[in-house]
């Protein structure tokens, strides 16, 4: 669910990175009289060179297949905390653009997204009390969530800079719920595979006693992520370039 953002930032600032762009993105004009559905059918358009980044005419993105995530850091009280590291994330590239809110004057975009699975795997350190059970382990992790959907708000402001209008993104709140949510930890109670299986199964029947506290470090951390991937993007871009009339 992570990289529909992802997505929609490298569109609607993608469209500006370049002077002249790529025949495969489209333009949607500010005044244009039904925005967010261009907009929309732009990264529909797109969506299949999204996985691998290369949008022809010589311009690439950072593919979105996988996308790699580090030093992910949730929870943190005495009920929960992991740190999970060296993530490769499958399946963004699937998204699905629900509703789009689009305001090109003021910079605001309102955007309601569904990925319908996301497949992730890497390193995991992890202490859990969960159901009176003391779960620590160290070591690889693999799994996969279903029916994702992230409400995203995206706000920037323009500003001129040695007499031209630029663009950036200031903040991009957001707010995930999943409804699978699936995972397989090696290696708890130091590799024992009777206790390791007993602690797999008890994590995975018991998905909502520990999401509600991965949940809002996961979402302030890809909340800052795209953030800066979306001012990276449009540090050299104008208004006028991004959304032309």
């Amino acid at each position: 669910m992570l990289s529909k953002v992802e997505t929609l930032i490298l569109i609607l600032s993608f469209q500006t990175c370049f002077t002249k762009l790529p025949s495969t993105i489209t333009t949607c004009h500010r005044n244009h009289p039904d925005l967010e559905n261009c907009i929309i059918k732009a990264v529909e358009a797109v969506r299949p060179l999204l996985a691998h980044g290369n949008f022809g005419d010589g311009y690439r993105s950072p593919p979105l297949e996988p996308l790699n995530l580090d030093n992910i850091e949730l929870g943190g009280g005495q009920q929960f905390h992991a740190i999970f590291s060296d993530m490769q994330v499958r399946g963004g590239s699937n998204f699905i653009i629900n509703k789009l809110k689009a305001n090109t004057s003021s910079m605001a975009f309102d955007l309601l997204l569904t990925l319908p699975r996301i497949d992730f795997a890497g390193n995991y350190f992890m202490k859990l009390n969960i159901l009176l059970l003391d779960v620590e382990g160290q070591g690889k992790v693999r799994g996969h969530c279903e029916n994702a959907t992230a409400l995203v708000k995206m706000r920037g402001v323009r500003y001129f800079k040695d007499d031209v209008e630029l663009v950036k993104f200031i903040k991009m709140p957001m707010r995930i719920n999943i409804s699978v949510f699936k995972m397989h930890l090696d290696n708890l109670f130091n590799g024992d595979p009777v206790l390791s299986e007993a602690g797999n199964m008890i994590i995975n029947d018991n998905q909502d006693l520990y999401l509600k506290e991965i949940i809002p470090g996961l979402q302030k951390a890809l909340s800052q992520k795209f953030l800066d991937i979306a001012n990276m993007m449009l540090a050299y871009t104008t208004y006028d370039e991004m959304f032309p009339l």
